[in-house]
């Protein structure tokens, strides 16, 4: 995560990362793993040809592991605003496809950083949302779907910070 001040991460609403390809081409293997990893048991993605739309979201992350040289800056754009706060939490996503991912799609994302919320206060600690929408396109520059996620990114207000300093992100 970068780190940095409230106006300078608020100052990021509307910049879009550069346009990033998928590791690998959607798969059937790959639809039989991530509906085995979320226990989806649909027939349309174990028997048929269908693909399930939360595995579009996977395909923005990088693999766990690969060579140095192909090494690529960290999955998500939001991680890349520079705020205050040691902690993040998923507070809601919601995505709108335009047509299901298809076995054979070459996926690219772009994300945009919709809008960073003033500070808040909430039971979790004191921090910010950071709203981000990304935008899935396959090899034909068909628009896939559209996911807008909202990060909460924290500090533990109870004094409580897990023994966390400035000098330890």
């Amino acid at each position: 995560m970068a780190f940095g001040t409230l106006e300078e991460g608020r100052a990021w609403a509307g910049r879009t990362s550069p346009r990033k390809q998928a590791w690998f081409p959607i798969d059937r293997s790959m639809v039989l793993y991530y509906c085995s990893l979320v226990e989806d048991g649909n027939p349309r993605y174990w028997e048929g040809d269908e693909c399930p739309p939360g595995l579009l979201m996977t395909l923005g992350f990088n693999p766990q592991w690969a060579p140095e040289h192909l090494h690529r800056e960290d999955s998500l754009f939001a991680f890349s605003v520079p705020l205050p706060g040691h902690h993040i939490i998923n507070a809601s996503t919601t995505t709108e496809l335009e047509r299901r991912p298809r076995i054979g799609d070459h996926v690219w994302t772009v994300d945009e950083i919709v809008s960073v919320s003033p500070e808040k206060t909430t039971r979790l600690g004191t921090g910010v949302f950071i709203t981000s929408l990304t935008t899935y396109g396959d090899q034909h520059d068909e628009v896939i779907a559209r996911n807008t996620n909202v990060l909460f990114r924290y500090d533990i207000t109870n004094g409580d910070d897990m023994g966390r300093t400035e000098e330890q992100p």
